[in-house]
């Protein structure tokens, strides 16, 4: 029978432990030098995401990293406002978490995800990672609501942060514009919903779904922007002659084409007294915000008024879009939104202004 002495047991037990550990970094070298060297094997196991941007395919590896959630500092962002708002607020946190190697934090029951699949929303880590959060003392504030802030560019990688503001510029994304479509797609049922009704309608109306017929979307944001806090502030709404203008653009673009325009407002009996003798109009009632979106989404153009949420829809429809020019007040607080007063960083590029 062989005895240890407990001399003897320490060492055998430092000669295992050490044995171990040798293994474990032999292990990660051998995958850093497979993940470096051996790109057709990760090919094949975690192939390329390919983009089109502007016409030009970028490719996005996703292959694994040796960073994961639980390694990564999280980033966190004050959720507030409505639909429009929120989804520029999430695209933001989500490519900025992306570039920046960051967790991205989400609020428990956030709205968004009742419409869309959000990749983070559904991950394991988001409820036992929110208390993170509190953590962090200060705030990375936008210096500019409606403009693309490029100070974000600067920020540290893989450091807890937690953002305060809007982040409405598409600048932000840009380079991931597909990525952020394919989020920003409804889900099964709302695109159901909105399927149905838009094809009611437009049966309804004598829409024939031939290269003769075109369907423009008509968005009216009014309610709100017509507080006198909020006027005072800088918004401003569009009168009908704008949209008149903006019929007028569409039905002389497609001059031997018929044009229905089906429109959502929040105060759609005003819409519907300006231009409700206009013909092949439809004016939508009783649907949720979402559903009225998704519609506007499923149009071929859509002519926009102010605020986000006519934004989005014209994006989402990948059409031709008319906005209104006069977006604020020269000279008021919501004018030093927009750096220098330029509205580039805010309207995507190629949108028709009219007045």
């Amino acid at each position: 029978m062989i005895k240890f002495t407990k001399s003897k047991l320490g060492a055998l037990l430092l000669l295992f432990m050490t044995a171990c550990f040798l293994m474990q970094r032999i292990s990660i070298i051998q995958y850093q030098n497979r993940n470096n060297s051996n790109s057709v094997f990760l090919e094949i196991l975690h192939p390329t995401s390919v983009h089109s941007i502007n016409g030009q395919k970028k490719y996005e590896d996703f292959s694994p990293q040796l960073t994961t959630s639980e390694t990564k500092s999280v980033a966190c962002m004050v959720f507030n406002g409505r639909l429009g708002n929120l989804m520029f607020k999430y695209a933001f946190l989500h490519i900025i978490s992306k570039s920046k190697n960051l967790y991205p934090i989400l609020p428990e029951n956030f709205e968004l995800s009742r419409y869309f699949y959000l990749p983070e929303y559904e991950s394991q880590e988001q409820n036992s990672r929110r208390q993170d959060c509190d953590k962090i003392k200060e705030r990375e504030i936008e210096r500019w609501s409606c403009s693309y802030d490029d100070k974000f560019t600067n920020l540290t990688e893989n450091k807890a942060v937690y953002f305060h503001g809007y982040f409405q510029s598409w600048k932000y994304w840009t380079k991931y514009e597909d990525e952020i479509r394919e989020m920003f797609t409804f889900n099964a049922e709302i695109r159901e919903e909105a399927s149905d009704k838009l094809l009611h309608v437009l049966s309804e109306m004598g829409y024939a779904d031939s290269s003769d017929d075109v369907v423009v979307g008509l968005h009216s944001r009014r309610g709100d922007y017509l507080w006198k806090a909020a006027k005072e502030f800088g918004y401003v709404t569009p009168n009908e002659t704008y949209y008149l203008n903006a019929m007028a653009y569409f039905r002389n673009k497609f001059p031997n084409q018929r044009v229905f325009f089906i429109a959502a407002s929040n105060d759609i009996n005003w819409l519907r007294g300006k231009l409700g003798r206009e013909e092949n109009i439809y004016f939508m009632e009783n649907n949720l915000p979402f559903i009225d979106m998704a519609i506007l989404s499923l149009c071929h153009h859509v002519i926009m008024s102010s605020g986000t949420f006519g934004w989005w829809a014209g994006w989402m429809s990948r059409g031709t879009v008319v906005y209104y020019k006069h977006l604020y007040t020269p000279g008021s607080s919501f004018s030093t939104t927009f750096r220098g007063g330029d509205i580039g960083d805010f309207i995507y590029p190629g949108w028709i202004d009219l007045a």
